[in-house]
């Protein structure tokens, strides 16, 4: 800052040696003027076009660390609030930072990140306050600063005002459903999960329609009919998935190494005979819940013609919904279930394992052992949903 400000001052110097001597004398009043105007005029130009805060080494430094970057992008904020791209970014970033903190077990150090999320979608809504996939993020923020990962009436009329405005947006759809479950109304999140279910691939709509049973038996209604499934079979082979699509459940192709943090590394296994008796079709699920609050899991793989014994890594790759990651649960619920017909509901005959509950960040590799059920057991059945 100083050297800017002594070159700055030796440039106008200059300017002024060739033209000041020959006004001095012919024209005083002029020669004082110009002295004392085109310093002044200089910086007030700069002041107004110019980026003063750019003579600060710390902005002006390659930020080294995604906390550095932060750093500047607010301080870029604090002259610019009014910029939607700016906002949105910190929000995306803190927001990211979040799940990473969580990622490595620290979820006091992470909550700062998620409600400073919150705050930057707050504040982009300000400049767009009607602007739908923002409403949507905004929503998701709030969650994620929230202890219980509650939406509340806040992020829940967010995500009310985003789908009047686009009905089938699929992840307003997703998280409405989850606001609707955390409220205690299992019919609302039925009916948004069975009209979402139609837009997602094949993958996730399997998950989505065990979360469906489960919300179904929490409100007391019948079972999901065969043919809404069939139909939205139908309808997704004709349409193409949309991008805020909520991620599918299909094994990830770079699964983790067992022990990395955050991850659950499980081996299920059965008796040979039993696995022997079950038709093509069976698929293995395997389901990590947390185990201090009702909900869909917060990571689950379908494995179709899986071999036993098989190990399996899951991670946040396998979660169900954005706002529940297995890495941000400190206590899960393990349990494992090999279905005869392949379906996601489930049925006597099916090769079941007991839960296992474990602190995640001390858990050491998981052995489930299936063995067959006569009828759909608590380790077998639709994940439970609740207020």
């Amino acid at each position: 800052m100083l050297a800017f400000l002594l070159g700055a001052t030796a440039l106008i110097a200059l300017a002024l040696a060739f033209v000041l001597p020959t006004l001095w004398n012919s024209a005083r009043r002029s020669a004082f003027a110009l002295l004392v105007a085109v310093p002044i005029s200089a910086a007030a130009l700069y002041a107004g076009f110019g980026t003063p805060d750019a003579l600060d080494p710390a902005n002006r430094a390659v930020p080294e660390s995604i906390e550095q970057a932060v750093v500047q992008l607010e301080r870029r904020l604090e002259r610019e609030p009014d910029s939607l791209e700016g906002w949105v970014l910190l929000g995306r970033t803190r927001k990211n930072q979040g799940r990473e903190t969580a990622s490595a077990g620290d979820f006091a150090a992470a909550m700062p990140h998620f409600a400073a999320a919150a705050a930057a979608f707050r504040k982009a809504r300000v400049l767009a306050p009607h602007e739908p996939d923002l409403l949507v993020e905004t929503a998701e923020a709030i969650s994620l600063s929230n202890a219980e990962r509650a939406f509340g009436p806040e992020g829940t009329a967010l995500l009310d005002e985003a789908l009047a405005k686009v009905p089938n947006h699929q992840r307003a759809l997703w998280f409405r459903g989850i606001a609707a479950l955390q409220a205690g109304d299992g019919a609302g999140a039925v009916a948004r999960w069975e009209a979402l279910l139609p837009m997602v691939d094949a993958a996730t709509a399997q998950a989505l329609v065990e979360q469906i049973g489960g919300a179904r038996e929490a409100a007391g209604l019948p079972p999901m009919d065969p043919a809404l499934i069939a139909a939205a079979d139908a309808a997704r082979a004709n349409a193409p998935v949309a991008a805020d699509a909520p991620p599918t459940t299909a094994p990830t192709t770079n699964e983790p190494a067992p022990g990395t943090p955050g991850t659950l590394t499980v081996t299920i296994s059965a008796d040979a005979e039993a696995v022997a008796a079950l038709p093509p079709q069976a698929v293995l699920f395997v389901f990590a819940r947390n185990a201090d609050a009702a909900g869909p899991p917060v990571a689950a793989r379908r494995v179709p013609a899986a071999r036993l014994p098989i190990t399996i890594t899951l991670s946040d790759a396998d979660r169900l919904m954005p706002t529940s990651t297995l890495s941000a649960t400190p206590r899960v619920e393990v349990s494992a279930r090999f279905a005869r017909s392949g379906s996601v509901q489930p049925e006597a005959g099916d090769l079941v394992a007991p839960p296992v509950v474990v602190e995640l960040a001390q858990a050491a590799p998981i052995s489930l052992a299936l063995a067959p059920s006569d009828a759909p057991t608590d380790a077998a059945r639709a994940p439970t949903f609740g207020p």
